[in-house]
């Protein structure tokens, strides 16, 4: 099972059949809604089910020509790298407490070369000094992981007047927050969102006064840096002696991945 130790190869779950609730439609609208909401549905979903045996991944696909091939399986290790049809990899196993996906961009072909390729870019130098077997521990010279987030020491001091306390950062709505005891986010330009597309300053000056009369000001921010504890109901709490910059990793938002951790 699962839940167990060992890898749950027998777990995974592959559905062709289109959900019930679709139904027959009652008249054309509901025709012409059906159609539109089948193409913008994705062509297949990954996600971590539950039933009386335990944990599952369950995997849903729309189209029978989509297959799924085990590119590299590690029982011991509880990973595994899945590859679609067309060529999406996702790293699929177990962290801590609770069973993930993560989609890699990468084309990779192991467990390991996954791993490496979900650290966040630009830190590749850092990593050049530690041995990979040290690089794989979520609490190392170089980084401290917490799920999808990395925190990489750094010597820096902030003044008391601009820490948050007790922060959340996740990586998109839905997603269970991760608590910062003690968090600086470090501004970067104005930017303008018109109808979900962002503007920097020169653009939005060049716009309509009536567009630019549709704009939301907002600041991106450029850098997190966090200290203290760091708290997840999935995973184990983690302490930051000093000031780390946040990064998140290099995975894949995918509509495909039902699953938020």
């Amino acid at each position: 099972m699962c839940h167990e130790a060992g890898f749950p190869l027998e777990a995974f779950r592959v559905d062709g059949e289109n959900p019930d609730w679709w139904g027959e439609p009652e008249s054309l609208r509901e025709e012409r809604w059906r159609k539109d909401a089948l193409r913008r549905l994705p062509a297949f979903t990954i996600d971590i089910s539950e039933d009386r045996k335990g944990q599952y991944f369950d995997i849903r696909r729309r189209f029978d020509d989509i297959d799924f091939e085990i590119l590299q399986a590690l029982p011991k290790q509880r990973h595994l790298l899945l590859m679609t049809s067309r060529g999406r990899r996702f790293l699929c196993g177990h962290d801590e407490r609770h069973w993930f996906v993560a989609e890699v961009m990468k084309r990779v072909s192991s467990v390991r070369d996954a791993r490496f390729a979900l650290i966040p870019t630009g830190m590749e130098e850092k990593l050049n000094s530690v041995s990979p077997s040290v690089i794989e521990t979520r609490d190392n010279s170089v980084f401290k992981r917490q799920g999808e987030w990395f925190f990489f020491p750094v010597d820096l001091q902030f003044d008391e007047s601009i820490i948050h306390r007790n922060e959340p950062i996740k990586r998109r709505a839905g997603s269970k927050p991760h608590i910062c005891e003690e968090l600086v986010r470090e501004a970067g330009e104005t930017v303008y969102i018109i109808n979900g597309e962002t503007f920097s300053y020169d653009e939005y000056r060049k716009l309509s006064r009536k567009t630019r009369g549709y704009a939301k000001a907002t600041t991106n921010v450029n850098r997190v840096y966090a200290r203290g504890s760091i708290r997840h109901s999935d995973h184990k709490t983690i302490r930051l002696t000093r000031w780390h910059h946040v990064q998140l990793n290099n995975e894949r938002v995918s509509r495909n991945l039902a699953f938020l951790d």
